[in-house]
């Protein structure tokens, strides 16, 4: 995505994008088991475990735009090769696109199916983002249930996504995990 030609790409995946994607590979995961516990639980129990869902949501949100300006402004590390070139190459890039996207629809529909039943969006408690809709409009459910297709989708992806991540380094034996180790200097 940048400009910068191959031999000024870095080693590895600079600071700040490390700490983008090790706090959304810890947030994305905590934000479905919020809601999965949610479920059968007493009404004040429910609601605090969906604030915390909804704010987590709006934080991935935030944090997904941040990543994705940080990627058109800074390089990126080679790719590493592997022994299913082209395929592999196409199937990264494929992977990450809907990574990406999922991370984008999955809070948008949340968001859609609270302002849809006529509710804000609260966040931590900090403020809230108000409803444009007083009442429940009748697309709440659809919305709903697509909100939490996709984010079955995107945790079931992003599990994808670190198995691959592990298997490059343990099978394939290169750098693909080790450039976006958390702390490391190089």
């Amino acid at each position: 995505m940048s400009a910068l030609p191959a031999s000024a790409a870095p080693r590895n995946w600079d600071g700040g994008l490390k700490a983008i994607h090790w706090t959304m590979a810890l947030l994305i995961p905590a934000a479905w088991v919020l809601a999965v516990l949610r479920e059968d639980q007493p009404r004040e129990t429910a609601m605090k475990l969906m604030m915390a869902h909804k704010s987590i949501g709006v934080l991935v949100f935030a944090l997904v735009l941040v990543r994705i300006l940080w990627r058109l402004t800074h390089a990126a590390p080679e790719t590493e090769k592997t022994p299913w070139e082209p395929l592999a190459g196409l199937a990264a890039k494929a992977g990450h696109g809907i990574l990406y996207l999922l991370m984008i629809l999955v809070p948008i529909g949340g968001t859609v199916t609270s302002f849809a039943n006529g509710r804000s969006v609260p966040f931590f408690g900090l403020f809230e983002i108000a409803s444009p809709w007083a009442t429940k409009q009748p697309f709440a459910g659809t919305v709903g249930e697509m909100h939490e297709f996709f984010g079955h989708a995107l945790l079931a992806i992003a599990l994808a996504h670190a198995i691959v991540g592990i298997l490059h380094h343990v099978v394939l034996k290169d750098r693909t995990l080790m450039k976006m180790r958390p702390f490391a200097r190089d």
